[in-house]
Formats: structure tokens, C-alpha cells, sequence
């Protein structure tokens, strides 16, 4: 049953589940216009009427109509594991590599390394999509404006977080999507908020700079500066050349080489200014010893936490993908003290530039 599937959730997957496909126990939400506080200290949101959900989104999965099931964002694959469970048809619009290939092999389509809002066009019945808030504004309107403009006769949108998480402009950035925005009662430090009524909406990617931003890619349509710094120590004949961890492309943009990225956001955005990018895990797809220049600009933060080890599988890639004589650039924020990382995996590395905030290392085998 849906509530045993719940029961087995953490305590927020729990509760996106429960207000998405729970019975009116759990789907009482307070109502808020879409320019209200999600907080729970909110006296717009305390002044709400608490009142049941209603449509589709009430009935539990298996129960009369087959919605079919949207997975935004679900780090953990919970969400996707309850969801493929009931036999409902399920989707996987997550943007990460990795997880959309569990979540294939669980039995859910995925969208892959396709535009949001051109794979769920012309799309009709019902549906509802769930997941865990989106950590960027530009990722939650990228999915919200894709979902709410592919034409589905009905259609609600559940995501939840932290309270501590949750912002004011989130409800707007929502709004702008859906003529319904309200936010659930809280379990414990959390809640979610939920969006129905889709407006006629369309979604455009940002653009700047040279550079095209889909959905939540980092730095949207800008350059960052760390990528800017490591872009400068690049050689000018830098040979067979690979960008691990692209991003936007802005680091190796106009320079030829190849560009692979876990993020289908990334990949998208670095394909729409000309590189060749591939959706993959670390350049998993990439042959051996096949580049003489490999540019890294890692991630450090995993959500909304600073995470230095997120960087090792990439430099174990890059050791990988190195040909002899070849040589990585990477990028890293200085108080994270990545040198000995590197120098555990390359026999030789030195400092090439340094500023107030970034260093960059040269490092070769």
C-alpha cells in the first residue's frame, strides 16, 4: 500500500509522498499566494485555512486513475523506488548521471540528456511530480515551467525541504508557473510546497557572455571566476584537450577538445555554445589515456554543504584519461588544500597562479 511504501521513507521523503499521494490527513496544506514566506514562523502562511488537497493529487497511486509520476530531483532514489513500486508510469526528470542510471534499471523512463521542456512536450492526463527542492532558482523554474507548459490536463507539482531551506522567492518563482501555490503543514523541520493550476508558460534558456545557461548549471550564463583564472593557464596548443566537469563551457570554450559533465543541465548548456559534450560519470565513456590537456573546475559543495572529497573521483578520472606526457590543470578554492589530493595521484605537480580565492595546479604523471 501507499502508506506502507511512506512508512518506509525518511522523514522528508515521507512527507513529499504523503501530502503528494497521502489521503487528507496528510495533504492539509495552508493556503498562500505565490509571493508568500514557506517559513513556518509566517504569519501569512499561519493565517491560512488549513484545507484538504483536492483533484488528482489525493488519490493514492493504484487507486482509479494512473497518474503518471514525475521524479524531480531525489538524491536518495526513495521517492523513485516507492514510486516504480506501485506500477504507476514513472519518469525520472533528475539531471545526474548516476542516479538516472539506477533509476533506469529500477524500471523508470528517464529524461535524460534531453531538454526538460522538449521531452515532456505535448504530454496529456494526469500527473503529479515530486521531489526534493531544487538548490537553484534557475533548476526549480527550468523544471516547473517544462512541467507546467507540456500540456498535461492536470497536474500538480510537490517538493520539500529543510525549513531553513525553503525562501520566499521560491513561492514566486513557482507562481510564475502555476496559479496555485500553497505550502503543506511541517513534519518536523520540514514541509513542502506545492504548485497546481499550470499557467501557459514556456521555458528559454538564459544567455550571456557567449555562454547559454539551461536549467540549474552553475554559474548560469556566466563565466565564474575560478574557471576564468584556470581557463588563463591553459597551454595554447593544448593538443587533445578534455574539460572534466564542464559545467557551462566557459572554461575551454573556443578551443576545440571535448567537454563531459554528470549534470545533463551542464551538458546541455556546454552543447548549445559548440562543445562536444557527454553525459556521463567522470568521462566513464572516454577511452584511456586519450588526452594531453585535461581541464578541472570540480564541485565542492554537495547541496547546500561543503564537500572537499567530491573532487577524488574526478582526479581518479583524470589519471585515467591522462596520455603519458600530458599534463591536468585544476582549479580549487584555496582553503581547501586539494594539493595533497593531487599529489597522492600525479608524480609531479606545482602551483601555476594563485589569486585571493583561487589556486590552480599543474599536475602530470
Amino acid at each position: 500500500t501507499w502508506w506502507g511504501r511512506s512508512q518506509a521513507l525518511r522523514t522528508l521523503d515521507s512527507l513529499i509522498w504523503d501530502v503528494a499521494f497521502g489521503d487528507t490527513a496528510f495533504g492539509d496544506v495552508a493556503s498562500v499566494g505565490p509571493a508568500a514566506s514557506a517559513h513556518p514562523g509566517s504569519q501569512t502562511l499561519g493565517a491560512g485555512k488549513n484545507r484538504p488537497m483536492t483533484g488528482s493529487g489525493s488519490q493514492g497511486l493504484g487507486e482509479g486513475v494512473r497518474q503518471k509520476v514525475l521524479i524531480c530531483h531525489d538524491p536518495t532514489l526513495d521517492l523513485t523506488r516507492a514510486a516504480v513500486a506501485t506500477g504507476a508510469p514513472v519518469v525520472f526528470c533528475d539531471s545526474d548521471f548516476a542516479r538516472s542510471q539506477e533509476a533506469s534499471a529500477m524500471g523508470a523512463e528517464i529524461a535524460g540528456e534531453v531538454r526538460l521542456d522538449e521531452y515532456l512536450a505535448g504530454a496529456s492526463g494526469s500527473a503529479v511530480a515530486v521531489g526534493e527542492m531544487p538548490k537553484s532558482l534557475a533548476r526549480l523554474d527550468y523544471v516547473a515551467r517544462s512541467i507546467a507548459g507540456a500540456g498535461f490536463d492536470d497536474v500538480r507539482v510537490v517538493l520539500g525541504a529543510n525549513n531553513k531551506h525553503l525562501a520566499r522567492s521560491m513561492n514566486t518563482v513557482l507562481g510564475e508557473s502555476f496559479t496555485d501555490v500553497a505550502a503543506s503543514l511541517g513534519r518536523g523541520k520540514f514541509r513542502c510546497l506545492v504548485a497546481s493550476g499550470p499557467r501557459e508558460v514556456a521555458y528559454a534558456p538564459s544567455l550571456g557572455d557567449g555562454l547559454v545557461a539551461v536549467g540549474g548549471v552553475f554559474s548560469g550564463a556566466k563565466p565564474d571566476r575560478g574557471g576564468e583564472l584556470l581557463r588563463s593557464c591553459l597551454p595554447a596548443e593544448p593538443g587533445r584537450l578534455l574539460d572534466l566537469g564542464c559545467g557551462n563551457g566557459s572554461v575551454t570554450r573556443g578551443m576545440g577538445g571535448v567537454a563531459t559533465d554528470a549534470d545533463a543541465d551542464a551538458v546541455l548548456s556546454a552543447r548549445a555554445i559548440g562543445l562536444e559534450a557527454t553525459w556521463d560519470d567522470a568521462g566513464l565513456r572516454l577511452p584511456d589515456a586519450s588526452f594531453d590537456t585535461i581541464a578541472l573546475n570540480p564541485p565542492f559543495h554537495d547541496g547546500t554543504t561543503v564537500d572537499a572529497t567530491l573532487v577524488q573521483h574526478l582526479l581518479d578520472a583524470s589519471v585515467r584519461l591522462l596520455a603519458p606526457g600530458g599534463a591536468l590543470y585544476v582549479v580549487h578554492n584555496s582553503h581547501l588544500r586539494y594539493r595533497s589530493e593531487v599529489e597522492r595521484r600525479f608524480a609531479s605537480v606545482e602551483q601555476v597562479a594563485r589569486d585571493r580565492t583561487f589556486t590552480v595546479l599543474r599536475a602530470s604523471r
